[in-house]
C-alpha cells in the first residue's frame, strides 16, 4: 500500500477516534451531571437531559417526566456540543499530533474549558431567543456546569485507547 494512503488512512483514524472519543466524552458527562442532579440536587436523574430538551419543548420539559424532551435532549446533547467539540479536539490534534494519554488529556482539559462557551453564550442566546427565558443556567448551578465540562475534557484521556483500537 502506498504511503500517503497509508497515512491518509491514519489520519481519517484520528478524525474518527476523535468524533468517538467526543461521544464517549458526551455520555459519560452525561452520567456524571444525572448522578450530580440525582445526589445534590434532589431531581430525577433524567431531569438534566430533559432541561437539555427544553430547548426544542420549553417549560413543559421541566414538568414531571417528559418523554420527547428526555429523547430530544439526548440528541441535542450527542449530536451537538459531543460532535463538535471531538471534532474541534480533532482539529487540534491533528496540528499537535499528540496521542498519548497525558497529551490528550491535558489537550482535552483546554477543550473542556474551551466548551464553556456554551454555557456562557450560546445556551443563553439560544434559549432566551427561543423562550424568552435560560433554562439550562436557570436549573443548573455555574459550579456543577464548569465540574462536568472538566470531566467532558479529561474524558477525552480515552482518546489513546479508542484510537488503537480503530488500528487494530
Amino acid at each position: 500500500m502506498d504511503t500517503t494512503v497509508r497515512k491518509t488512512n491514519f489520519m481519517n483514524s484520528k478524525l474518527i477516534a476523535s468524533v468517538l472519543t467526543g461521544q464517549a466524552a458526551g455520555l459519560i458527562m452525561a452520567v456524571v451531571v444525572m448522578i450530580v442532579f440525582t445526589i445534590f440536587l434532589g431531581k430525577g436523574p433524567l431531569f438534566p437531559v430533559q432541561v437539555i430538551g427544553s430547548t426544542l419543548f420549553g417549560v413543559s420539559a421541566l414538568e414531571g417526566f417528559h418523554f420527547g424532551a428526555f429523547l430530544a435532549g439526548l440528541v441535542l446533547h450527542q449530536a451537538g456540543p459531543s460532535l463538535l467539540w471531538g471534532v474541534i479536539y480533532g482539529a487540534l490534534n491533528k496540528k499537535l499530533d499528540i496521542a498519548d494519554v497525558k497529551g490528550s488529556l491535558v489537550l482535552g482539559l483546554g477543550v473542556g474549558v474551551l466548551s464553556m462557551v456554551g454555557p456562557y453564550i450560546l445556551i443563553p442566546f439560544v434559549m432566551k431567543s427561543l423562550h424568552g427565558v435560560d433554562f439550562w443556567n436557570q436549573q443548573v448551578p455555574m459550579l456543577w456546569d464548569w465540574a462536568a465540562h472538566i470531566v467532558f475534557g479529561a474524558s477525552f484521556g480515552l482518546y489513546p485507547v479508542i484510537l488503537k483500537k480503530l488500528k487494530a
